[in-house]
């Protein structure tokens, strides 16, 4: 009777050892693709939610930016825009101060009448 060679060399626990190792390089290469493919699944599944975070967040960042870059240019060239700024003011209250001259004069012209009539008046 003939037996076989690995059957005389190797007891029943390293038989059962080897069966497990077996088993469990089986188990690692199928956990690795599941991985793979539930890694795949995530990632097709959440990249348009990021690059809907980024479309939304990219007008927030612009603004942002505007902003601070605004700044910078501002207080780099204060003078120059302090005046213009003083001039674009006056250009628009300008319309304010007729209206307040349009109003006010008749008055002003009765009480330099009466100023002057009192004044002559009195010699």
């Amino acid at each position: 009777m003939r037996t076989n060679p690995k059957a005389l060399t190797m007891t029943a626990p390293e038989l059962a050892l080897a069966n497990l190792e077996a088993a469990a390089e089986k188990f690692n290469t199928a956990t690795e693709h599941l991985t793979l493919a539930t890694k795949t699944v995530l990632m097709l599944a959440s990249a348009p939610l990021i690059g809907l975070a980024f479309v939304i967040a990219l007008p927030i960042v612009s603004v942002l930016l505007t902003a601070y870059y605004g700044t910078k240019l501002i207080a780099a060239r204060w003078a120059g825009i302090a005046k213009h700024v003083k001039n674009v003011a006056l250009f628009f209250a300008a319309p304010f101060v007729g209206l307040a001259y349009i109003v006010a004069l008749p008055f002003v012209g009765v009480g330099t009448l009466v100023y002057f009539a009192v004044k002559a008046a009195r010699k």
